[in-house]
């Protein structure tokens, strides 16, 4: 090809004559591939271990090739020429030819593919990054609980429209937000299961002739089943889309509680403030003090709605088996996880360092937002239907507004005459003894339906949830206990036939 030189021959090539470099630099996954760099090693080592058990290499053989990829993972990354390699798959099979011979180290892809290789590797590193999410994920709900107890007295306006609604604790705005990561928590641990079975040994696409033990693999790296079919193992990235979909959801609660503290921490509100060390300012305005942690999290909540799209758009339309397209699924798989980690980090940074500004938010609460509490106040002690009490305390609030009083200082004329024009009867007794009492904490603890924002009602959900968090925390360790386990497992069986083997530590 003229104007290019070859990039050489590569242990894949059988059939094929040397690569251009062109060709090699564009079809290489190698950058990405380096984040599965140590569980395609450990999947190698399992596999060779497991080819050992059914009389495809000898114990010597064995020893040699763990020794070999023990040494390239002690040495990391730091092979020279990383570019020149395919993938990962490539520089490691590479690898162990260049240090034990083509002899043994031929021997190390037997009854194995890249094409169920990579996406055991994959499926291997998704788990572990679950695991971290989830950890992430429960260290904001510690402080979404702290701050919820630390808040169920104090009376916090809610909206709708963006207009004052009604009043409750603002615990019930951080026990909200509980309910909401707690059912991201739930979405990750159910897509755990599906994520964690066993692709190793469908080979190419319809399995092996030769006899391999899927369910010993499946043991040693601490799967919890066997993808069956070995087409649909393969070409199947689902587990990837779902886990995606996952994290999208998740950044998504993300990003809505950003908004609102954006709002929140505004001058025009001020109902919170950021510490200086959370703060950045401006470079021409020494007034500013600008959440731009809050602003990047909204807006890299974008990255994996992105994320998502992108392995939409890749799988939508591959044939079936395997197509080089899966090869690009990585990318957005590793930045959603990437993105999502850091964002669920430095939301729980924001939200443990948050002063809330009690006497800025009593100041700014609006009077009329009693008003629905008040109609059904009405409902309940002067058998009004409710929508007749709707409008009669929707006169109410006029005359307030009309006439610039608070509605709790509205006098026994005043609402005689509106209760006599909307009801054709007086009922200002009764309003007067409902508006005496009308504070936003009185009105709150009358509510009594269940999950209602009011201070009983928080504190129930307080204790309850205390006890899920420690629940999902136990449920946390036996997941990652196992994943202990298995790697443990994998190491005791190599180490009785290689002295001190273990894995690099992670």
């Amino acid at each position: 090809m003229s104007g290019e030189h070859e990039a050489g021959g590569g242990i894949y090539r059988s059939r094929l004559g040397p690569v251009s470099s062109d060709a090699a630099k564009y079809v290489s996954s190698i950058k990405e591939d380096l984040w599965i760099f140590n569980e395609d090693i450990e999947c190698t080592v399992a596999h060779d271990l497991m080819l050992m058990k059914q009389g495809y290499i000898t114990e010597d053989q064995l020893k040699k090739i763990v020794l070999a990829l023990k040494k390239l993972q002690d040495e990391g990354l730091s092979q020279p020429d990383l570019e020149k390699y395919e993938d990962v798959h490539e520089l490691i099979e590479s690898f162990v030819v260049g240090e034990v011979g083509l002899e043994v180290g031929g021997l190390v892809h037997t009854a194995r593919s890249r094409n169920d290789q990579v996406v055991t590797a994959v499926r291997l590193k998704t788990r572990r990054e679950i695991l971290k999410i989830m950890r992430e994920l429960l260290e904001l709900e510690a402080v979404l609980l702290k701050k919820a107890g630390e808040t169920t007295s104090l009376m916090f306006p809610f909206y709708t429209h963006l207009q004052q609604a009604q009043a409750a604790p603002l615990s019930h705005y951080f026990l909200g937000y509980f309910d909401a990561f707690l059912r991201d928590f739930n979405r990750l641990s159910d897509s755990l299961r599906r994520v964690n079975q066993n692709p190793l040994g469908s080979v190419a696409i319809v399995g092996s002739s030769l006899k391999i033990d899927r369910s010993l693999t499946a043991k040693l790296l601490g799967f919890e089943g066997i993808l069956e079919n070995s087409f649909d193992a393969v070409s199947s990235r689902d587990f990837a889309l779902e886990v995606v979909s996952n994290l999208n959801i998740l950044m998504l609660n993300l990003s809505r509680i950003m908004e609102d503290l954006i709002i929140w921490l505004s001058s025009e509100y001020g109902f919170f403030t950021l510490p200086d060390e959370l703060a950045f300012p401006s470079s021409a305005m020494p007034n500013k003090k600008n959440p731009c942690i809050l602003e990047l999290t909204r807006a890299r909540t974008g990255r994996v709605f992105s994320s998502l799209a992108q392995l939409s758009m890749i799988c939508k339309a591959v044939p079936s088996g395997y197509v080089r397209d899966l090869q690009e699924t990585k990318p957005p798989l590793i930045e959603a996880f990437e993105t999502t980690k850091d964002a669920i980090r430095m939301v729980r940074i924001v939200l443990e360092n948050l002063q809330v500004n009690h006497e800025r938010i009593r100041s700014l609460m609006e009077p009329s937002i009693i008003a629905l509490d008040v109609a059904e106040r009405v409902v309940e002690e002067a058998k009004v239907p409710f929508r007749l009490a709707h409008k009669l305390v929707g006169e109410m609030v006029k005359l307030s507004a009309k006439t610039g009083r608070r509605m709790t200082s509205l006098s026994e004329e005043d609402l005689k005459e509106v209760s006599s024009r909307v009801l054709g009867r007086d009922l200002s007794s009764v309003l007067l003894s409902i508006l005496r009492k009308a504070d936003t904490g009185f009105l709150a603890s009358k509510r009594v339906s269940m999950g209602a924002g009011s201070p009983e009602s928080d504190s129930t959900m307080l204790a309850v949830r205390g006890k899920v968090l420690e629940d999902c925390f136990s449920k946390l360790r036996l997941m990652v206990q196992k994943d202990r386990e298995a790697r443990m497992l994998l190491e005791e069986s190599v180490r009785r036939i290689v002295e001190g083997f273990s894995f690099s530590a992670r």
